[in-house]
């Protein structure tokens, strides 16, 4: 009689090696297994095929080494981040004119603009024509006026002598670096409504004369400064007045002999101010129904009040000031309106002497001072009558008083004082101190998340620790 033995054999191969099947499935969504989430051909892989097992819309172009990024290539991105990054290999948007073929970057935005958009202006241009880049005119009135429905002028080169450039209608005026000389008594740019503007990539120069701006914003004109320098001794830098709408960013405005920085002088103007450097000037002025945004500056000076605001809203955030005079205060505000707020800044005075001076005077109701670090080594850091709260101060301040306010040595509050470098020390009283439930902003001085870790406390200054 014969016997029969039924033999099961699963995956025996070789010298006995029992291979695993892959996992089956019908989407990347049963792959559970981060070692092997795409689903190719009904089985669970460590590499995807190709675009459709690319499923974030963030990484959705498959790469020669199976992972889901997304771009391997410029053309795989979208118009309004058109470069890829290949290091990253995420889209970003331009950052200079040589990423663009063809074309001009326009950095406020991270765009490309198509050279037959654009009109070119060059010193040794010659108007007449239409302004192109091989044959670019000489002068903005001329580009200006045979631009028609080319909304972009571009200068070329580094120096360009034109009188005062009046805009009332739509337009980008976009530069190389390029310092712009007009006379010593007028404005550069004066935007007038109803222009909507984008200025960037100049070097301007105030004028010599009191009150006159370098650029002016005027009569519910809305204005978008990007990457400028400004210099000189005499006017004001930028002033928005009667309505206008203004945003100054990513700009170095330094020592100015002038009282001002940029003021707003009339009703309603609006003005935000973000990830700038002033050097020995002020922000200031203001009215009733005007408003300041104040956010990610770095401010250094040694004159009297690097921030004024007299009446208007003001939300002031995330801002760095240095001061290097013992005797002058840093923010002055007078009759602020209700909802006006001061947080996560941090306020240094960096002469070896105790300061007479004040980092905030504040007479005004209705103001929230609060989450920030005063290291003004002054015995009265705070003047006037508004409240201080969940904010740290080096120990020669005469009090601390208010709702989670300490008072420690200033050099236990950041990692190098006397080297300039304000992070926040590993045991600084500023970690985790700021106000409970002050989760508004999401980000610190240098971009990086606020709190973190998330969900924890925040840390009062304008540095959110590691």
């Amino acid at each position: 009689m014969r016997t029969y033995y039924l033999v099961a054999l699963v995956g025996l191969v070789g010298c006995g090696d029992v291979v695993e099947k892959a996992p089956s499935c019908q989407s990347a969504a049963e792959c559970t297994d981060p070692a092997a989430p795409f689903c190719v051909d009904q089985k669970c892989q460590a590499a995807c095929s190709g675009p459709v097992d690319c499923t974030d819309p963030a990484r959705d172009v498959c790469a020669s080494d199976g992972m889901c990024v997304g771009c391997v290539m410029s053309s795989d991105c979208a118009i309004d981040a058109p470069i890829c990054d290949t290091g990253e290999r995420a889209c970003r948007g331009c950052e200079k004119d040589s990423e663009c073929a063809a074309g001009v970057c326009i950095e406020a935005d991270g765009t490309c603009v198509a050279d037959a958009q654009v009109s070119f202006v060059t010193m040794m241009g010659t108007d007449t024509g239409t302004c192109t880049r091989t044959a670019p005119c000489a002068t903005f009135a001329y580009a200006l006026s045979t631009a028609g429905a080319r909304a972009v002028v571009h200068v070329l080169g580094g120096s360009l002598f034109t009188p005062t450039v009046t805009l009332t209608s739509d337009r980008i005026l976009d530069g190389e670096d390029t310092t712009l000389s007009v006379g010593s008594t007028t404005s550069t740019i004066a935007i007038q409504a109803p222009a909507k503007v984008t200025f960037e990539g100049f070097r301007v120069t105030t004028p010599t004369m009191a009150g006159v701006a370098a650029i002016s914003v005027t009569g519910q004109a809305r204005a978008r400064i990007y990457g400028i320098q400004v210099s000189g001794d005499g006017g004001l830098a930028i002033n928005a007045t009667n309505g206008a709408n203004l945003l100054v960013s990513h700009s170095h405005v330094g020592s100015l002999g002038s009282t001002n920085t940029f003021s707003i002088s009339s009703p309603n103007s609006v003005a935000f101010i973000d990830q700038n450097v002033f050097e020995m000037t002020i922000v200031g002025g203001g009215s009733s129904s005007s408003e300041l945004t104040v956010t990610r500056n770095r401010f250094e000076s040694s004159r009297d009040g690097s921030v004024q605001m007299g009446g208007g809203l003001l939300v002031m955030e995330n801002n760095l000031i240095i001061h290097r005079d013992g005797y002058n205060d840093s923010i002055s505000l007078n009759n602020l309106r209700a909802g006006s707020t001061v947080r996560f800044n941090t306020l240094i005075n960096t002469t070896a002497v105790g300061s007479d001076g004040s980092a905030l005077y504040c007479m005004s109701t209705g103001v929230a001072i609060t989450s920030n670090v005063f290291a003004y080594n002054s015995g009265h850091p705070i003047t006037g009558t508004c409240e201080t709260r969940y904010s740290v101060f080096d120990d020669r301040a005469t009090t601390s008083a208010g709702t989670g306010n300490q008072a420690v040595g200033i050099d236990t509050i950041f990692v190098n004082r006397a080297g300039g470098d304000y992070h926040l020390a590993t045991a600084s009283a500023a970690k985790g101190n700021a106000e409970p439930g002050l989760n508004m902003v999401k980000v610190d001085f240098e971009g990086k998340p606020r709190p973190n870790p998330a969900g924890g406390p925040a840390d009062s200054g304008a540095f959110e620790a590691p």
